[in-house]
């Protein structure tokens, strides 16, 4: 192709809108090209969306058709009537069954105070200045699933700068708090872990340390290993007793069992009296939490059953992913009997037959089931005239939830089972190297080569824009030089 500097045409030129005519028609293959090629593009995306479509049941009947997860096992846990002491869940390793529980007591942490000191006082200032700084550990609960029982030792050393007892009390709480930080920054601690210090004042003129545990029950109350000379005795905050009037020690009672700790809760459960350090209770009964809120004069009851709920959300999510494809085949494939016009898929055997091999997967009976529930229809999923599935009898569904769940199981997940079927034909088309893959391959390489022939036509187009502008230059340089005779013969008119 000329370049611009080169071009004896201008755009106005008629040899230039004649290369450009010429050009334009016979570029028209390169349009039907182009045009092939926007429609297999067009169809790979269709082929893609169909993809979706199925990749999303495949998914469904995969989940369907696991025996190790059942998804049709599930546990629900409801409370009879109302109650505000506690609340009740159940997973898949729950019975069935009903119980009674009445909350006597909440787990809470371990509190610890020391005595009280007049504010302005200088007993402890004396107490130190006789015995130099003192070194101390606070042992706090770190339990394990190895060791649910291990305990940590923070060890606290305590110089203080101030004069009153105000000052040394918040001394020793900077102390308290500088060591658990530490211990949770090496990881001897976790922050869920540490115990918390603060200084109270009751009154203007009066103040106590006091301590925290993180974590509730027996099992997480505070231990502790004194000073060599004696300053958590001072302090009266390791007192084995309640703290009464103005004395230190145990905010509340902590025994020396689960079961005589006041730090535990205590709930009655099926008639048995039981302990626990929190009041998350996960291992009272196999597969049910308990937790429990408040304390209550009375029993209440709650019941292990069927999570019916979960299973009817499972049956509709199968239902409408099973519709959307059989949909996405049925628009694809139509044909228009007024235009003529087909659908993608329409002539397409393998996607067209696909359609029918489910509608029938879905409405043929499982072998070997009893015949009391061996179909979709058993559940009240009814088939439409179009192939579509609808739960029309929802009450039979939750009629087998309730009284055998693993009916439910069987008639999809079974050797013969629905979810079984149609997973085995869908494989088939989703799986890589499967059907679609294979299609869209095939359009991939399609489009490789007519972009290939596209690019082709453009080199030869300009190779012969080229050669036209060659010959039309030879043309109009043959033309300018007749036009320059014809004027010279005319210098020798008669």
């Amino acid at each position: 192709m000329l370049s611009p500097l080169n071009n004896p045409f201008t755009a106005n030129d008629p040899y230039e809108q004649l290369i450009a005519q010429t050009i334009q028609l016979e570029r028209q293959p390169q349009r039907d090209l182009k045009n092939e090629r926007g429609e297999q593009k067009r169809l790979k995306g269709v082929l893609k969306d169909f993809d979706s479509e199925l990749s999303a049941l495949h998914g469904q009947l995969e989940s369907l058709t696991d025996t190790v997860s059942n998804p049709f096992d599930g546990r629900a846990a409801t409370t009879s009537g109302s109650t505000d002491a506690f609340s009740v869940s159940g997973s898949d390793a729950a019975g069935f069954g009903s119980h009674s529980l009445k909350v006597d007591r909440l787990a809470s942490a371990d509190g610890r105070i020391s005595k009280q000191y007049t504010a302005d006082g200088t007993a402890l200032r004396s107490f130190f200045d006789t015995n130099g700084a003192q070194t101390f550990s606070i042992g706090v609960a770190t339990p394990t699933e190895a060791n649910p029982d291990a305990r940590t030792d923070v060890s606290v050393t305590v110089d203080p700068t101030g004069t009153t007892n105000g000052e040394i009390l918040d001394d020793i709480r900077a102390a308290i708090d500088d060591a658990m930080a530490s211990a949770v920054d090496d990881g001897t601690l976790t922050s869920d872990q540490r115990a918390s210090v603060s200084v109270i004042n009751e009154t203007s003129s009066t103040a106590r340390l006091s301590l925290r545990s993180a974590q509730t029950g027996f099992g997480g109350r505070l231990t502790f290993s004194d000073s060599a000379n004696g300053l958590l005795s001072a302090l009266e905050v390791n007192a084995n007793a309640v703290a009464s009037g103005t004395g230190g020690g145990q905010i509340t009672e902590v025994g020396t069992s689960e079961t005589d700790s006041q730090l535990n809760s205590q709930f009655t459960l099926d008639g048995l009296t039981l302990y626990r350090d929190s009041n998350r209770v996960t291992d009272a009964l196999e597969g049910v939490t308990l937790t429990l809120e408040q304390t209550s004069e009375e029993a209440s009851s709650f019941e292990v059953r069927p999570d019916t709920e979960a299973i009817k959300k499972k049956v509709r999510e199968f239902i409408d992913n099973y519709n959307s494809v059989l949909d996405f085949i049925k628009r694809k494939a139509k044909v228009d009997g007024e235009t003529g016009e087909r659908g993608d898929f329409a002539g397409e055997r393998a996607f067209t037959g696909l359609r029918f091999q489910l509608r029938n997967d879905a409405i043929r009976s499982v072998a070997g089931l009893p015949e009391a529930t061996n179909s979709l229809e058993d559940l009240g999923i009814e088939m439409q005239e179009d192939g579509t599935l609808s739960l029309e009898d929802e009450d039979a569904l939750l009629s087998v939830a309730e009284q055998n769940p693993s009916a439910i199981q069987d008639v999809f997940a079974s050797d013969d089972g629905v979810a079984t079927r149609m997973k085995e034909r869908v494989d088939a088309f989703v799986t890589t190297g499967g059907v679609i893959d294979t299609r869209q391959d095939s359009i991939e390489s399609g489009i490789d080569r007519l972009d290939d022939r596209i690019d082709r036509i453009d080199e030869q187009l300009a190779r012969r824009e080229e050669r036209l502008r060659e010959r039309f230059t030879r043309i109009k340089e043959t033309i300018s030089s007749i036009q320059g005779q014809q004027q010279s013969l005319g210098l020798f008119g008669p």
